[in-house]
């Protein structure tokens, strides 16, 4: 199982993954990866925090502040942080990944793009992750995408369900 969600900025991406998470855990489901939340200064966005999934350690990945070699656009990343959880965000016991997101700025690593690569190429491995409009041709020969708008959010959620629990039987 390959589930992609893309859509705009704000549609609410990364709430339908940790809504497919909490899903999982009530069903059982060993799940490993990532979330990606907005890091935010008064109503300006400063950068982004990644949480592993399963033990919430949280990470500052990209900032307007803490400087590195790796830019994009206004934000500084952190690369070596990104790695350093690798293992966590992709570890073996996992039945299900959900990585939010799969974009340019995680494509930054390396070891980051290989890991989603052998993911794909893998069969008998089930992602649900977010995915930059961009990579969207890129990815769909891979899997299901979806493209979520304020109005199929629910009907998106439900069908996701559904694909997972068909994972269970």
């Amino acid at each position: 199982m390959k589930i992609f969600i893309t859509g705009q900025p704000g549609v609410g991406k990364t709430t339908l993954l940790k809504k497919i998470y909490n899903f999982c855990r009530e069903k059982s489901i060993v799940v490993c990866g990532f979330i990606t939340e907005e890091v935010r200064e008064n109503r300006f966005r400063i950068g982004f925090d990644l949480i592993t999934l399963g033990d919430n350690q949280r990470l500052n990945f990209a900032s307007i502040y803490k400087e590195t070699p790796y830019k994009f656009g206004k934000y500084f990343l952190d690369i070596a942080a990104l790695e350093n959880v690798m293992d966590r965000i992709f570890c073996i016991e996992a039945e299900v990944y959900i990585i939010d997101e799969i974009g340019k700025m995680e494509f930054f690593s390396e070891r980051f793009k290989e890991k989603i690569h052998k993911i794909m190429e893998n069969d008998k491995l089930n992602i649900v992750a977010s995915l930059h409009r961009d990579f969207v041709k890129e990815f769909k020969k891979y899997g299901k995408v979806y493209y979520l708008t304020q109005d199929n959010r629910d009907l998106v959620f439900e069908e996701v369900k559904q694909e997972i629990l068909i994972l269970k039987k």
